[in-house]
């Protein structure tokens, strides 16, 4: 019995495609805008299987569109879809943002190209002078023919450009969408973090207590001085900063702007943490307390010496977006980096420098120092409870964040901030 030649399947196989494409037209020629359109018509009908079909079938057109991406992930944020709605969203999230819808327009007809804003995705024009007599005489209406409305970048026209007649590309995100993806992000991130497995009970390195020098003479700041002895009883202190998972869990909510489960909480207030602490049966730290535990017995600028080493902290590197960053040095993370990402110090203690900030209990003076008593100091009274008029009104915190310069990164580095405030670069860790 003869082989068929090789070429014959493949002869079948376009015969089969050309057949399909003479009975079934729309299938074969089904574009980008046309299957996104039909997902957005199936969202508003409630049909979230029908629309993830179609935007789905986009997305496999044209693999970098935002446009399909953002209503894509919503549809299946609604039909729990978790993890596929956090691919999309994470990857509008790496993309360029704009102010405005700006699209890359290339004619069919002569390859013109054009950066345009889209007004419009799909506008039907005016009618053409066609009525519904001649239509009922021709035997069937005119074919609609969907157009974009374009404003020209170039030459500042508004434009009705036929579906068929040019290619759109999609260019940055507008900031409107970015912030809608970003709250999405937020969801999504929650709910990860919600169903992930437990972390394992939280860690606490004993501390025998004892005396130090705490504050520094190098003339970085007038909170830091003087120098002066203090003592301490012995305490416990958590070897990680707080992170999300268990954050989230004790508390119900989670205010990071940088999510992950085994990330420190970030965004969170004074408030907060003091009641988190409380809820897990321990407190916040005392400043003297936190700088004992941070300094592992030395009394270097840093716990590791007196030269800044970038391998031992999460601060403002190249990676960082503030425009404080050090441009020559990198520790490896834009932003929050899993808690004990960097070694320990002498104590155990896991980014007792950097990653985030870390509230404590003390009141914030900036000339505290030169008061504070020798045995274990709790911070500054707060003259005025009752308001914010001649009293404290900022809680300290310590430790230097992934948004902070290398200065801040020092053991005697101290700030004060509002405790009602939230900084993505603060969270904490508690003590008993």
């Amino acid at each position: 019995m003869m082989m068929d030649s090789p070429f014959s399947f493949f002869r079948t196989v376009l015969c089969l495609f050309l057949l399909n494409l003479l009975l079934f037209p729309s299938l074969g020629f089904s574009s980008v805008i046309d299957e996104t359109l039909k997902g957005d018509e199936n969202v508003v009908e409630g049909k979230l299987e029908e629309a993830e079909k179609h935007y789905a079938r986009a997305l496999e057109m044209d693999p970098d569109n935002w446009r399909i991406m953002r209503p894509l992930a919503e549809v299946r944020f609604q039909l729990k879809k978790y993890k596929e709605t956090k691919e999309l969203v994470d990857r509008i999230l790496a993309m360029k943002v704009s102010k405005l819808k700006i699209v890359r327009v290339t004619m069919k007809d002569s390859n013109q190209t054009f950066e345009a804003e889209i007004i419009d995705e799909n506008v039907i024009p005016a009618d053409d002078g066609s009525n519904n007599m001649r239509n009922y005489l021709d035997g069937e209406g005119k074919k609609v023919t969907p157009h974009y409305r374009l404003f020209n970048l170039d030459n500042r026209e508004m434009l009705l450009v036929p579906h068929d007649a040019a290619k759109i590309k999609y260019q940055a995100v507008p900031t409107r969408d970015y912030a809608y993806t970003q709250e999405l992000h937020a969801k999504v991130e929650n709910i990860l973090i919600a169903q992930s497995e437990p972390l394992g009970p939280v860690e606490m390195i004993a501390l025998r207590g004892g005396c130090f020098k705490m504050g520094s003479d190098k003339g970085h700041a007038v909170s830091e001085e003087p120098v002066h002895e203090v003592c301490l009883d012995p305490f416990e202190l958590d070897k990680y900063e707080v992170n999300q998972k268990d954050f989230q869990t004790v508390m119900g909510h989670n205010p990071s702007r940088f999510k992950g489960a085994k990330r420190p909480v970030d965004s969170v207030t004074w408030h907060e943490a003091e009641e988190y602490c409380k809820k897990s049966n321990k407190r916040l730290p005392t400043e003297a307390e936190w700088e004992f535990a941070a300094r592992g017995g030395t009394n270097t600028e840093f716990y590791w010496g007196d030269e800044f080493d970038p391998t031992k902290t999460n601060f403002c590197d190249s990676n960082c977006v503030m425009n404080i960053r050090t441009a020559n040095l990198s520790d490896g993370y834009p932003n929050t980096a899993p808690i004990g990402s960097f070694p320990a110090n002498p104590f155990g203690l896991h980014d007792m420098a950097g990653n985030v900030n870390e509230w404590v209990s003390d009141w914030f003076e900036i000339r505290y120092y030169k008061n504070s008593p020798r045995n274990n100091p709790k911070g500054a009274p707060r003259s005025n409870p009752s308001d914010r008029r001649g009293g404290g009104t900022q809680k300290v915190y310590r430790g230097g964040a992934w948004k902070t310069e290398v200065n801040s990164q020092r053991t005697a580095w101290r700030k004060g901030f509002e405790t009602d405030y939230r900084l993505d670069g603060t969270g904490f860790r508690c003590a008993r």
